[in-house]
């Protein structure tokens, strides 16, 4: 592709005019002058001969962060950041250094600013002392996608790998190309904009756009002496990791695929942990959900085991490194997912939810059972009562524990050994019936966790399998007692 150098538009100071259009928000709010700023001074050294010789023509934030730091920079914490004392590492320059480099004359500049936008001379001065791109890499990745949304960078589709790769455009667009309606705020203060913004940002291992959709409210970041409601969330995938970038990936691309309208099958290769193996599997896109630890991708169609079915395809075990889409007529596409999608009969996430509710339990494709549990009244009263645990949980009468043991154990000696231990049990005890997936693992696992302070009644194979696991951990403390 050949180079676009940078226009009049960047090589002139970067007036107040041109700095509204970059920014996210007002430029009397220093948080977004100061992201104007390094958008402007990004967009220059990315169209110099600097940013040329540096980057292929495609790049990816990786690509770019080796080129424009140096090789001891790290940008996962910003601790890590204030901590970086090279001056030759470009998050070591304060504002008013990169101005002076890019040759804009610091007074006659503030003069001009200040005379359009209400801004302090100390709240400047501050500003111009700051270290521009001393930034973390989830700020500076989202510059990056806000130059694509404004049409100075391209973002393109890479049949290898799988981190976001960028493009230089061959025309840099003037301001009415790049001109949006922006995002109301008007009835948000400043300190509403930032809260909001750190609340979204709690939540941003689920969605990797959702820090870009804080910015759009706010770039201040939230202190932790101000902000007093955290989220503390176990997820299998490390932050600022090559793992989380594939992840990001992968559901950067379903997302495409779901906004685009016409879903088709698409074709993945996965690592099923449960069979140790690696399987190509051919399946219908419906949603993502976190459960368990992780983000899941929950799909009809063939299954690492290999039948036609519903399965959760956990994110970071997705391995291909781009999901290829298939045409309907494809012969790798299952006959019955065909006459699915023929008789107008393709799943929705409405289908997934309606059979979460079904039964307790993640794995909502498995077979739904009735479960008996009893509680010991105290700590019944403590943590169980009144808590929501599933649509199907539901407390019931010692009487009725009997008449359900009696009803739904078929074999005569199961059933006379349960009824046996219900009998020695307390009636004061709480006793619950919940519909469950067989086998799920995120019940078991709720279930011991709890320890003794819950009792499995039914089913008789869930209860032996809880007598088994007991007695190998018995086995592994026996010697304390």
């Amino acid at each position: 592709m050949p180079k676009t150098t940078v226009n009049t538009l960047f090589k002139k100071a970067p007036d107040c005019k041109l700095l509204q259009k970059l920014a996210n928000g007002s430029l009397d709010q220093s948080q977004n002058l100061t992201r104007a700023i390094r958008l402007w001074a990004l967009l220059r050294w990315l169209y110099s001969e600097n940013g040329y010789i540096s980057l292929a023509d495609t790049f990816t934030y990786i690509d770019w962060r080796k080129a424009f730091f140096t090789e001891t920079h790290k940008d996962e914490k910003q601790a890590d950041i204030l901590k970086h004392q090279d001056s030759n590492c470009a998050c070591s320059k304060t504002t008013k250094q990169w101005l002076l480099e890019l040759e804009v004359p610091t007074d006659e500049w503030q003069n001009s600013l200040q005379a359009q936008i209400p801004i302090a001379d100390s709240e400047l001065e501050k500003l111009l002392e700051e270290r521009l791109f001393g930034q973390v890499r989830k700020s500076l990745q989202s510059d990056f996608d806000l130059l694509v949304s404004r049409n100075y960078l391209q973002r393109i589709n890479q049949n290898t790998g799988r981190s976001k790769y960028y493009r230089r455009v061959e025309k840099l667009p003037n301001f009415k190309e790049t001109e949006k309606t922006p995002l109301t705020q008007a009835n948000l203060s400043r300190k509403k904009q930032a809260y909001l913004a750190g609340t979204l940002g709690l939540f941003s291992f689920l969605d990797p756009n959702l820090p870009v959709l804080a910015e759009e409210f706010s770039e201040q970041e939230i202190e932790e002496d101000n902000h007093r409601i955290f989220l503390y969330v176990d997820y299998v995938v490390p932050e600022s990791s090559s793992t989380q970038d594939a992840v990001d990936e992968i559901q950067n691309q379903l997302q495409e695929i779901w906004d685009g309208g016409q879903i088709m099958p698409l074709l993945l290769t996965y690592y099923s942990a449960h069979q140790n193996q690696i399987k190509e599997c051919v399946i219908y896109p419906v949603c993502i959900y976190f459960m368990e630890r992780a983000k899941y991708l929950c799909a009809y169609g063939t299954t690492p085991k290999g039948d036609i079915n519903w399965y959760k395809y956990r994110l970071d075990r997705i391995l291909s490194q781009h999901i290829e889409m298939l045409d309907w007529k494809d012969v790798r596409v299952p006959q019955i997912l065909r006459e699915i999608n023929d008789n107008n009969q393709l799943p929705t996430p409405k289908t997934i939810n309606t059979k979460l509710k079904e039964a307790w339990g993640c794995d909502f494709y498995k077979e739904k059972s009735l479960m008996i549990l009893r509680f010991e009244e105290d700590f019944h009263q403590c943590y169980i009562d009144g808590i929501s645990i599933h649509d199907t949980f539901t407390k019931i009468t010692y009487e009725s524990t009997f008449e359900l043991i009696q009803k739904y154990v078929i074999d005569k000696k199961h059933q006379a050994e349960i009824l046996n231990i219900v009998k020695s049990r307390p009636c004061t005890d709480a006793y619950y019936r919940v519909n469950y997936r067989t086998t799920d693992y995120y019940v078991i696992r709720w279930l011991r966790a709890l320890g003794s302070k819950v009792e499995v009644l039914l089913p008789w194979e869930l209860r032996q399998e809880m007598t088994c696991e007991i007695q190998k951990v018995l086995n592994l403390y026996g010697h304390i007692c």
